[in-house]
């Protein structure tokens, strides 16, 4: 686990350079900068409808804000992270895991998620898949096969596609790193899914609502994957402010996240076009750091876990 967190931080500083290059935020004394940037990562949603998002979540902030905004859409959580932690990016999407390292690497402040009207919040689950024509029916069986299996997680900084999937192989005794043929990374679920349909990878952990993605993106057949273990349910992913903007700022900015259903349908209607998820939900509730405490509960049941260099 200590040579994925370095691995990290190398992955960290080169993709921040081609994701972000020219990104220079500029601070003013009151916490409020020039330009908000806001970023999201695909990773977690299809890859579909990016400008789209882009230019409502543009036009919606910026009408609520009062001032300029850019929204940039950066492939992996890594090179987030490492934005906000520089100043190049000031509110961001982050999955579970994500948001947490967030929070200790880069001072990431949650403020707000996708829920309900109650005011709960929505979840989602992830899956470990074969090929549809594997004899691996269990854990027990991936176990007893483990030694000639090539497994792909989907991201490392990555709740349903890594921790989660993780424990699950721990708990049916799988050690990954020290029991399968070889670990690898496919770099974000879509990749995982699709390497574990095509045979490239013996099995594969990533997000449950991918297989309905890709099914209804006609990218394969509802029966090319075979599930083999299902998690509980996940927190939803969250919004995230940078720790160094003003309180004023960051109430303004949770309040316009949390008025989207209220102010921009529209903007609303498309998001939640990307999840495709019931368990998305249809609100936009507040949420705080102590929101994520349960999961890094569980993040302790994996030995030396810890993504976050000191």
């Amino acid at each position: 686990m200590k040579q994925i967190g370095s691995w990290l931080v190398l992955f960290f500083s080169l993709a921040i350079c081609l994701s972000l290059s020219g990104c220079n935020t500029v601070n003013a004394n009151n916490g409020r900068p020039k330009v908000l940037r806001y970023a999201f990562s695909p990773n977690s949603e299809q890859m579909e409808g990016g400008q789209l998002r882009r230019d409502l979540m543009q036009k919606y902030l910026q009408s609520q804000l009062h001032m300029p905004v850019e929204v940039i859409s950066v492939i992996g959580y890594g090179p987030t992270i490492e934005a906000m932690r520089t100043e190049k990016v000031d509110l961001a999407t982050f999955g579970s895991l994500s948001y947490i390292i967030a929070a200790q690497k880069a001072g990431a402040q949650a403020i707000a998620a996708h829920g309900f009207a109650d005011g709960s919040l929505g979840g989602y689950r992830s899956v470990i898949a074969v090929p549809k024509n594997s004899p691996i029916r269990s854990l027990q069986d991936l176990k007893a096969q483990a030694k000639d299996i090539v497994f792909a997680f989907a991201d490392p900084a990555s709740t349903s596609g890594n921790l989660y999937p993780r424990v699950g192989l721990l708990d049916a005794g799988i050690e990954p790193e020290r029991d399968f043929k070889k670990v690898v990374y496919a770099g974000n679920h879509m990749a995982a899914a699709l390497t574990v349909e095509s045979g490239k990878v013996g099995a594969a952990g990533f997000m449950e609502r991918m297989i309905t993605t890709l099914v209804g993106r006609n990218k394969m057949a509802p029966d090319d994957v075979r599930v083999i273990w299902t998690s509980d349910l996940i927190p939803n992913s969250c919004y995230a402010v940078r720790k160094g903007l003003s309180e004023e700022l960051k109430n303004q900015i949770q309040t316009a996240l949390i008025e989207i259903p209220a102010r921009d349908p529209e903007l609303l209607a498309h998001l939640n076009s990307l999840s495709r998820s019931p368990a998305r939900g249809t609100k936009i509730v507040a949420v705080n750091d102590a929101t994520y405490d349960g999961l890094r509960r569980y993040t302790s049941k994996v030995k030396d876990f810890n993504f976050v260099e000191e």
